[in-house]
């Protein structure tokens, strides 16, 4: 074998791998080529196309539609009523009734305290009421014949007195006057007298109150001091009545705060009761549609917890200012709740009907083009687009009422409306 021949192996490989690759260049430089022609002719086509004005738009005709205009808004739910129970007295706790998650009806007591210094001090103002009646029904009734007796008998006794002191005066002093006596017997003498004058006086004022009856001053008195000692007794007994915690509404106990035993005061809350038969959610109404809000007006209230239930409330308070950070009104919407279902706190979607239109005009909310605040639509005749300025009422995605401008069954560009003027020649096309 010549020693030459196994160099001539890789010359043939390398010649046949350049003629492939000269092959693969041709081949892409002509795709190339093919393609720039391509977009050429279609540039020239598009370019004919605009020449002639025609622009491809999809249409959709005008309907009538009932169309609902509504509100939506989220919220928490809340009870209609909610209260913390405070005693409005003092003392020691004795006993609670109630456990978390009761329900309680109105007036039902809740706790006591204990009630053994109330009674005490309720009983010790009956006592003293009676007295002081006993002691005004004894004024009332005057004297009776043995005080009159009594009182004259006083009276001569008195004089009695007085006389003799009168005489036993006169006797000392002419003594005194011849220096018999001493001047101490004369001044005790003239003391004595004094002071059965003095008795005399006030037996003689006794005798005629007796005879006369108790001034009305001293009635008066009386009187007070009994409607005193009565109004004292009244506030014991509300005192005693309060040492009962009595529920205020009918509600569910949604927490307890203390245990028998605790001395509790009217700062100390017992229990928190919450009313959960009728529920309520508070919606914020948009300035806008104010005017269409009423008392009475039915909601829908979606929990997010029940995304299957739909529950029904109703507007009951609606408030008489604006919030003037958000300019919107806030309206309370109330909803029944027998069936416990619904749970404070819970989170709600809130819709409400405010405008009901039956058979409306209506097109789709994308056929409007809004300019300078006006707004406008394109009707297709024969292959031209028209523009209309419309006026439009309400909205129900995806619908638009049209009040101004159209007809039932217009055919109305819903796509490519963006390119048209008016009198611009279109062709329709089909389209989802």
């Amino acid at each position: 074998m010549n020693p030459e021949e196994p160099q001539k192996v890789p010359v043939q490989k390398t010649r046949a791998y350049r003629k492939w690759l000269i092959l693969v260049i041709l081949a892409s430089f002509g795709a190339i080529v093919l393609y720039q022609v391509w977009g050429s002719a279609q540039k020239k086509s598009d370019t004919q196309r605009r020449g002639r004005g025609e622009i491809s738009v999809q249409v959709s005709p005008v309907t009538r539609k009932d169309l609902t205009y509504s509100l939506s808004a989220t919220g928490d739910i809340v009870p209609l009523w909610q209260v913390d129970l405070f005693p409005k007295v003092s003392g020691y706790l004795e006993r609670i009734h109630v456990s978390l998650g009761d329900s309680v009806p109105q007036g039902r007591v809740v706790a006591q305290i204990d009630q053994t210094e109330f009674s005490q001090k309720v009983r010790e103002v009956e006592a003293k009421v009676a007295q002081a009646r006993a002691n005004l029904a004894e004024l009332e009734a005057g004297s009776r014949p043995g005080e009159l007796r009594q009182a004259k008998e006083s009276v001569r006794q008195a004089q009695s007195r007085f006389d003799n002191a009168k005489l036993q005066r006169e006797r000392v002093e002419a003594l005194f006057k011849r220096q018999v006596i001493s001047k101490k017997e004369m001044d005790l003498a003239e003391m004595e007298y004094t002071v059965a004058e003095a008795q005399l006086a006030a037996s003689q004022q006794n005798l005629n109150l007796v005879e006369e009856g108790v001034r009305a001053e001293v009635k008066e008195a009386a009187q007070a001091k009994l409607k005193e000692m009565e109004a004292i007794l009244a506030q014991e007994r509300v005192r005693l009545q309060h040492t009962q915690i009595i529920a205020p509404f009918n509600g569910e106990i949604s927490r307890r705060y203390v245990d028998v035993g605790a001395l509790v005061s009217p700062s100390t809350p017992l229990v928190n009761l919450v009313h959960t038969e009728t529920l309520k959610v508070v919606a914020n109404v948009l300035e806008k549609d104010i005017s269409l809000l009423k008392l009475g007006m039915k909601a829908k209230i979606k929990p997010e917890s029940f995304p299957d239930k739909v529950f029904e409330g109703k507007i009951s308070r609606i408030s008489s200012s604006l919030e003037l950070a958000t300019r919107t009104l806030q309206t309370e919407i109330y909803i029944p709740n027998l069936n416990r279902m619904l749970k404070p706190g819970m989170f709600v979607k809130i819709e409400i009907v405010l405008v009901e239109k039956p058979q409306t005009l209506v097109i789709p909310k994308n056929a409007v083009i809004e300019e300078g605040g006006s707004k406008f639509i394109f009707v297709i005749q024969g292959n031209e687009a028209f523009r209309r300025s419309i006026v439009t009422g309400y909205e129900q995605d995806p619908f638009i009422e049209i009040l101004e401008g159209v007809s039932e069954g217009d055919p109305v560009v819903v796509r490519g409306q963006e390119s048209l003027r008016d009198r611009a020649t279109v062709r329709v096309v089909q389209g989802s």
